[in-house]
Formats: C-alpha cells, structure tokens, sequence
C-alpha cells in the first residue's frame, strides 16, 4: 500500500467519529460470495495468495520508502485451527532488514500472480475478521491495489502503539477518510471490519456499525491485500508479534 507518511498528521486534523445507529451486516452484504478464505488447512493457500506485490519498491517484498522495517517471507504466515496467524520477527531476513513479517495479496504480485487471481470490483462488500496486534510499533491492514494506487481503498489501518483508532481511507480522486475512535481497546477482541466499495458511495462498518461514509469507489484490476507491516516511525519495543485472521470474505451483486 502507498501509505503516505503525512498519514497520521493528515488525521489529526480530520474530526474523530462515533459510530451511527447500528445497521445489521447481514443487510449491507450484496449478492453472492465471490471469494473468501476461512483458513480451514494447515498452510496459506498459494492458488488465492501470494506474498509478492508491486505496491513494495524492494523486489516486490520490502518498503522501506514507506517507513516498513519488515521483510515478507512465507514463513511469517502460518495457518491452524481455522486461523491465519501473521507474525513479525527480528531475525534479520534479509540484507538491510533485521524484521520479517507477512503480506498476501490476491494479484498484482510481480509475476508470482497466484493461480486463482481474484480483483475487487465497484459494488463489492469486503470484510475481514481478525485479532489485532497489541505491541506497539505494528501497523496491520487490509487494502485493495491496482497497481499504480489511484484506486487503493483501506478497509482499515491500525497503529498499535494507539489501541483505539482505526483509519479508513479512500485514496482515489473524490475520496476522503475517516478516524474511527473506538470506546474500548481493538486489541483484547475479535472484530469484523468491512468496507462496501461503492459504486456510488463507500462505507465502513465494524462488528455490524457503520462508522464511516465517503466518494465512490471506481477501481478496476484492484488486488485484495492484507498485511501486518512493522512501522518505522514507531518501532517496536518487542523482538516478535502476531495477529490473527479468522476468515476474509468478498460479496458481490
């Protein structure tokens, strides 16, 4: 993802929002499921997921431009119980880069496309459901890309140095965003975070709620990615950290 660095800076000056009335999620889910991963093996599934992607300058698998200590490696993801877990280590993976951590992606892999390529279409509702980190200096997410980033929309980003904020953001000509504060930690529970990506508006919803509304989502050839990146510009504290994902799901009309 091309997270800019003015990010937190840009939010601080965006008004923190309360969730609306309750709307139920099962009402906001269009049509049927087009993709989805409940992570029911024992291994990441390589025909939906791969751990390359474009949005990383550094051979498709490190960022560092994008304040990221981490280096992707498929030995960051492990799957059990019907849980992916991703987890940050400092093992020094790689020259330059004492991190390793996990980042899948549904395309735009730089020809480690997986053999199943799925891309997120206007209309469609994206959720995952997942355990967040809760050391501080991790920086996980779910996002879409296209390649360029003209398109790219966060389902969420979360900074785990701060237990309460999610940031929602449209980053396509129109979009907009919003700093979600929630009244209790995100870290010590399971919560679905979702996202219907237009065609005329784009809205957000946590456990069920509506908590953010802004522009259309027009993208095309957007790859579903999600990641758990290690942030420079709060490092950690500790040597090693997880989360976990219970399951990632795309409807459609």
């Amino acid at each position: 993802m091309r997270k800019l660095l003015t990010t937190l800076a840009g939010f601080a000056a965006i008004g923190l929002l309360v969730a609306p009335a309750a709307t139920a999620v099962a009402d906001q889910r269009p049509g049927r499921l087009v993709f989805a991963d409940e992570f029911d093996g024992t291994a990441i599934d390589p025909g939906k997921w791969a751990i390359h992607s474009n949005a990383e300058a550094d051979r498709c698998l490190g960022n560092k431009g994008n304040q990221q200590l981490e280096w992707h490696t498929w030995d960051a993801l492990s799957v059990r119980d019907g849980l992916l877990t991703i987890t940050a280590r400092k093992n020094n993976p790689e020259p330059g880069y004492e991190w390793s951590s996990g980042l899948i992606t549904t395309g735009q892999a730089c020809g480690h496309e997986p053999a199943e390529s799925f891309a997120v279409k206007p209309g469609d509702y994206v959720e995952t459901r997942l355990k967040l980190p809760s050391a501080k200096g991790f920086w996980p997410s779910t996002w879409t890309w296209n390649g360029n980033g003209s398109n790219e929309q966060d389902t969420y980003e979360f900074y785990s140095d701060n237990h309460y904020n999610l940031y929602l953001t449209s980053h396509q000509s129109g979009g907009g965003s919003c700093t979600y504060r929630s009244p209790t930690d995100l870290t010590t529970d399971w919560h679905t975070i979702a996202q219907q990506l237009g065609p005329d508006q784009t809205i957000w919803y946590l456990d069920g709620k509506e908590i953010c509304r802004q522009g259309p989502y027009s993208g095309t050839g957007d790859a579903l990615i999600l990641d758990l990146f290690v942030y420079a510009q709060i490092p950690p504290t500790v040597t090693e950290e997880s989360m976990q994902i219970d399951h990632v799901r795309v409807y459609r009309n």
